[in-house]
């Protein structure tokens, strides 16, 4: 490299380092990229943050400025369009190197799906005994914000693993109750954020199970749970969306879509319930993060919550799918509700971990609940509310 491409390098540098104090989508292993790519040896991207620090320093104390250029005003003018040219080039460069680390991160991701589905989970060999009949009901149960691995010690509430398979075999206990009083012939089940996750410090300080554990553990719970109800229903239709409690990704910026360890359960739960001729464990075909189903010919429509809001759900499912819902299921707030918008049923569940510490702190503590919804042909018929403890 000659002293005219060291120059351009340095400049195109400086420029970059600029540029990432103020650009977000600007990463430090850009930087660390571009550096790479001029020297010919890899370095690491903390590496780069590091230094950065005292050169931030020089360029607020005024000590580092831009180069001055001694040509004529014509030939400044075709400097200046080159540069712009170059940064062009840079700013593909960046994008193409940042598409490059998304794609080996999701093939990495993929890999990992493969391992802990395809290769240790067996199909369960539990006889189930059902029988088909017909009756004018459906249940529709969600089952949502289970936040698998938290440990919770405080005056209102107690969770731990233990506690949660309780309230998970109480739930079941209950939905079968219902199922009984109604008759209801088939059951649709959401389940949503089944893990407590790494997302906050305050979690990863109550969490005793690391993200395998947290999901080995609430997938047998659920499996268990789905082998109990199905010698009860004539079918049973098994939904997820995704929460945000259960990326993979501390930093909500790092985050790539589909790197949720919530998307792994319809693939365990495929493996697991297999033999089970009545359990069909359904994906989400038009939005990965949103269920869409009908019961009975109503339009059900159900997602986590963290990006939806009661009050305006119906409008922008409306807009977005140009298909009005009879029935939205949301979780995410901790607490069960009922509100109607527009003739559509918005119906909250609240959470199976309780209040934690977190809550408490705020002044927002409520017992851990659930919802169960029986819905008929002109829809909803009535809606259960059921307390876990």
């Amino acid at each position: 490299m000659d002293d005219i491409e060291k120059n351009e390098f340095l400049r195109e540098q400086l420029d970059l380092l600029k540029r990432k104090r103020t650009d977000e989508n600007l990463e430090w292993q850009d930087v660390a990229d571009f550096r790479s790519e001029f020297n010919g040896d890899l370095e690491h991207r903390d590496t780069v943050r590091k230094g950065s620090k005292l050169l931030y320093e020089y360029i607020d104390a005024g000590w580092v400025n831009e180069p001055v250029e001694t040509e004529n005003n014509s030939d400044n003018s075709e400097l200046i369009k080159m540069r712009k040219e170059k940064i062009k080039l840079s700013d593909a460069r960046v994008e193409y190197n940042r598409l490059i680390r998304q794609e080996a991160r999701k093939e990495s991701y993929v890999d990992m799906v493969k391992r802990i589905i395809c290769e240790n989970v067996e199909p369960m060999n539990i006889p189930v005994h059902y029988t088909l009949f017909n009756s004018s009901t459906d249940l529709l149960v969600h089952l949502t914000d289970i936040h698998t691995g938290i440990e919770i010690h405080n005056w209102k509430n107690d969770f731990n693993a233990d506690i949660l398979r309780q309230r998970i075999e109480k739930f079941t206990s209950d939905i079968l109750d219902i199922r009984g009083q109604h008759d209801s012939e088939n059951c649709y089940l959401v389940i949503g954020e089944i893990l407590s996750g790494i997302i906050h410090n305050n979690l990863r300080l109550q969490n005793n199970m690391d993200l395998m554990e947290q999901f080995k553990y609430v997938s047998e719970l659920i499996s268990a749970m789905l082998s109990r109800m199905a010698n009860h229903f004539s079918h049973i239709y098994v939904y997820t969306t995704p929460g945000n409690h259960s990326r993979i990704s501390p930093k909500k910026e790092e985050a790539l879509d589909g790197e949720n360890m919530d998307v792994l359960l319809p693939f365990y739960l495929k493996a697991r319930m297999q033999n089970v001729e009545n359990i069909t464990i359904c994906d989400n075909t038009v939005e990965p993060e949103i269920a869409m189903f009908n019961i009975r010919g109503n339009n059900v429509f159900a997602a986590h919550g963290h990006k939806d809001s009661p009050s305006n759900v119906v409008q922008n499912f409306t807009m977005m799918f140009n298909i009005k819902p009879n029935i939205v299921l949301l979780g995410h707030r901790h607490t069960n509700g009922l509100t109607t918008v527009y003739d559509t049923k918005v119906i909250e569940s609240g959470c199976c971990s309780g209040s934690d510490n977190y809550a408490v702190s705020i002044r927002k503590v409520n017992k851990p609940e659930q919802t169960v919804s029986v819905i008929g042909e002109n829809g909803l018929i009535c809606l259960y509310d059921i307390q876990l403890n």
